[in-house]
């Protein structure tokens, strides 16, 4: 029963509508086990409509798709033109097989963007590398889906560079970065890799099975934890949306003056934070508190000295 019902599947949404004639005819069945079979596929969940009278039929709602199992067009256009080839000995098979292929390609949207992965849109089009920050995003993601062992060269923080290979287990953004959180096989245990760091990724050819350590938690934390303050600043108009971005857009109101804004929130007492400040230029000046304002300024004396 399960085979019958999947090629009615395949058979209607290959084409816009078929009689209950036609489907028990090609799948040999009587036209009553066809409505039997009509009311087993919409219990689970496949839209599956009737129309009666003169030019009607049976049909698939347009809103039902196949998964594509993880192709994209190209990758479709590709199968589809191999089993379209003359030189294939089971011609009744492959036919069948390219049919379903052509059905999952009409109904798989096209790619709207070079980095489209399926739940990820990662635009890096800032970057001047060679390999951009983006292809190695979805490099690692293509790969955790497949369940790939990927070999790459890594440059630590401490200037060391080691070629290892890692099994990724998960894609992690963090403070502006972007990390894969993988299996080392070199330390044999589960490391966090900033994909900046990475120069160069291959596949391995191995696979792997995921494991309960791909749960094990992880740390940012490359030097000590920095003190949190709490900060007022008073932010143009121009200087809102950043400001917005960095700090929440609860946390930016309009100002008494009616012209500015007041941005707050708790941070780091770090370079980052000084560095964030003085990015917004004549567009943000520090309330509070008046060590954060010491350290911006003192930031920027230095910045000056070193550029004289």
């Amino acid at each position: 029963m399960l085979d019958k019902l999947l090629s009615m599947t395949i058979d209607l949404i290959s084409h816009e509508k078929m009689t209950a004639v036609e489907l028990a005819s090609k799948l040999e069945i009587s036209i009553r086990t066809v409505y039997r079979y009509i009311d087993e596929l919409s219990a689970a969940g496949i839209p599956v409509y009737c129309k009666r009278g003169n030019g009607g039929g049976i049909m698939v709602g347009r809103e039902f798709r196949l998964p594509a199992m993880f192709l994209n067009r190209d990758e479709l256009d590709v199968a589809i033109a191999a089993l379209s080839s003359s030189d294939m000995k089971d011609m009744k098979t492959a036919e069948s097989a390219r049919n379903k292929l052509i059905t999952m390609k009409d109904r798989r949207p096209a790619e709207e963007t070079k980095y489209y992965n399926e739940n990820y849109v990662v635009d890096n089009s800032d970057a001047e590398s060679d390999v951009s920050l983006s292809n190695k995003i979805n490099a690692v993601i293509d790969a955790k889906r497949a369940r790939k062992t990927m070999r790459i060269c890594y440059h630590d923080y401490h200037g060391e560079t080691t070629t290892r290979d890692i099994d990724p287990y998960y894609l992690v953004y963090h403070d502006g970065g972007w990390y894969v959180h993988a299996f080392c096989h070199l330390r044999r245990q589960m490391r966090l890799f900033k994909i900046a760091r990475i120069t160069h990724m291959t596949l391995t050819g191995g696979v792997f099975l995921p494991e309960s350590k791909g749960k094990k938690t992880y740390t940012f934390q490359m030097k000590p934890k920095a003190d949190k303050v709490q900060i007022t600043l008073k932010i143009t108009p121009e200087g809102r949306y950043d400001a917005e971005d960095w700090l929440g857009v609860e946390n930016v109101k309009p100002s008494d003056d009616g012209v500015n804004y007041v941005a707050s929130g708790c941070v780091p007492d770090d370079a980052a934070t000084y560095a964030k400040i003085v990015k917004f230029g004549k567009n943000a000046s520090v309330i509070s508190p008046s060590s954060l304002k010491q350290s911006v300024l003192k930031m920027c004396e230095e910045f000056m000295a070193a550029n004289k």
